[in-house]
């Protein structure tokens, strides 16, 4: 039986792009379905896809949990 943190990370796919997380990060990323690490953000879209940009060049991101904005003055994440 896989446990579950490897089946979560099979479903999260390109899992090159979360390597570098801590388990907490991960576990944040899986809740909230996106995750702000620096200067980047992590997203998990409605395709189930991982999805990984510098926070200057996104402006909004789909997820299952809903949409979301990048603030362009605070780079804050809020729900739109």
């Amino acid at each position: 039986m896989a446990s579950m943190e490897t089946t979560n990370q099979a479903e999260l796919g390109d899992a090159g792009l979360i390597v570098d997380l801590s388990d907490e990060q991960r576990r944040e990323l899986e809740l909230r379905r996106y995750l702000r690490v620096g200067d980047e953000l992590i997203w998990i879209g409605i395709d189930q896809r991982v999805r990984r940009e510098r926070v200057s060049q996104v402006g909004y991101v789909q997820t299952s949990r809903g949409v979301f904005r990048v603030s362009r003055l605070t780079g804050e994440v809020v729900e739109v």
